[in-house]
């Protein structure tokens, strides 16, 4: 009976780490596939000029986009992450509901700009957003809405071969492991019990 419980328990963890492998490559091809279809989107961008322009009744996901108005600055910060930097700043008249992200040094000239190419998405989607959500809370004491967008600068539609070759290589690893978890093993030991008969 022990043996029995040993050979399920066995069985029971081995499954649920080929499960859990499986289930992470697909995660990481999941996270791809939003970004892929935005690089494949239109190269014309969606002009905004308003903030009633800028709801998600007409964004819903992440789109390309020309944004008019002014940065400000008052409530910007540098975020580093994986030893790049990144500014964050908000774009007036669209306040807290609208931040801004560029990987580029903010200069003097920044202040004469009046229109914003990049990625829009909700705020929600960007990842890294609830660090975001708090270094804004513990700076500013403001709370960025739930119907606030990203604006990630510069970002524009553009298909990249590292990336679609990635997710080839996942998906093809995932049919791979997929094979090799549940089908390699019970083809060998049938043909074992074939050569026996």
């Amino acid at each position: 009976m022990i043996k029995i419980s040993v050979i399920f328990n066995k069985r029971f963890w081995l499954t649920f780490i080929k499960c859990f492998a499986l289930a992470f490559v697909a995660l990481m091809i999941l996270i791809q596939i939003p970004e892929l279809s935005y690089d494949f989107s239109r190269k014309q961008p969606i002009q905004i000029s308003k903030p009633e322009e800028l709801n998600s009744d007409i964004i819903s996901h992440t789109t390309f986009v020309s944004i008019t108005g002014t940065p400000n600055f008052d409530r910007a910060f540098v975020y580093q992450r994986y030893g790049l930097n990144y500014t964050y700043f908000t774009v007036e008249p669209y306040g807290i509901c609208l931040i801004a992200r560029t990987y580029d040094k903010v200069t003097d000239e920044w202040k004469d700009m009046h229109r914003f190419l990049g990625k829009l998405r909700p705020f929600d989607k960007q990842p890294f957003s609830y660090r975001i959500r708090d270094i804004y809370k513990e700076k500013f004491q403001e709370d960025i809405p739930e119907n606030a967008f990203f604006l990630g600068l510069r970002d524009v539609p553009k298909p990249s071969g590292w990336q679609i070759g990635a997710v080839i290589f996942a998906s093809l690893m995932w049919l791979v492991m997929f094979y090799m978890f549940f089908f390699f093993g019970r083809n060998r030991n049938q043909v074992a019990v074939n050569n026996k008969l």
